[in-house]
């Protein structure tokens, strides 16, 4: 079973993940810090059994038993009433990036530059791999807009900081993160007026870093390096994640 964080209930969403055991990952820091990474998460709700499932990407703040966002009112797929819950899916997706087989010196014959003999030559193809974490839970929403203000002022004070983060010698440094000060009493009311909260009450967070762990030294070296040379930004984040992840145990295979 994947990284379950309990609830005060004991009645769950149905839910199906599929996890090879190589990359399952349990460690809800970590998948907490995924979300802290990359700020948005995939929200997706069903519609019924001949309907496509609706998805809207939301800045999502994990706080602790449940994700907490907001969205616009107009947007169907949170036209719910008070107290009213359905099953959602929340994804995180972080980095993710191609791989490619001639990367792997194992399935390579010495004229390429590799190890393989006999029929180990060739033995692999191209695969992706990529950092993810789904989380299953009851979603919820409300309109209260003390709580509104409260929770949206929160994330937008915490997102501009992050930014002054990255950037201190940003023009507008000095200034300190964005306030609601910034903007008219009036304004803000009506942006808060059109949105409605959106809570994901937590049964369930699957992990799921694919990163080459399944492949020998060898091979995970050259994954590396191969990113590394591709160069994009997302690249070099995969190749980080795989530099730094354990490898299987000897005799596993994922």
């Amino acid at each position: 079973m994947a990284g379950t964080i309990p609830v005060m209930s004991s009645e769950k969403p149905t839910s199906q993940v599929y996890v090879p055991s190589s990359q399952q990952v349990d460690d809800i820091n970590r998948c907490q810090a995924l979300l802290a990474e990359v700020g948005a998460a995939l929200w997706i709700t069903g519609a019924g059994a001949d309907a496509v499932p609706s998805a809207t990407l939301l800045p999502t703040v994990w706080s602790g038993d449940r994700l907490v966002a907001h969205a616009s009112g107009h947007n169907a797929q949170f036209d719910l009433a008070e107290g009213e819950r359905v099953p959602c899916r929340v994804l995180i997706q972080g980095a993710h990036s191609y791989v490619s087989p001639r990367w792997y010196p194992s399935i390579q014959t010495g004229e390429h530059g590799g190890t393989a003999r006999g029929r180990s030559a060739g033995r692999a193809v191209g695969t992706w791999d990529y950092e993810q974490v789904q989380i299953a839970g009851w979603l919820t929403v409300h309109r209260d807009p003390e709580r509104l203000r409260a929770e949206v002022l929160a994330q937008a004070e915490a997102l501009d900081a992050d930014r002054l983060a990255d950037t201190p010698h940003a023009p507008d440094g000095e200034r300190g993160p964005w306030s609601d000060a910034e903007a008219p009493p009036d304004f803000m009311d009506a942006m808060l007026r059109g949105i409605v909260g959106v809570e994901l009450q937590i049964t369930e967070v699957t992990g799921r870093f694919k990163l080459s762990r399944n492949r020998t030294e060898a091979d995970r070296h050259g994954v590396v390096d191969g990113l590394r040379a591709r160069g994009r930004d997302r690249d070099l984040r995969v190749a980080d994640a795989v530099d730094a992840v354990e490898p299987l145990p000897r005799g596993l295979s994922g």
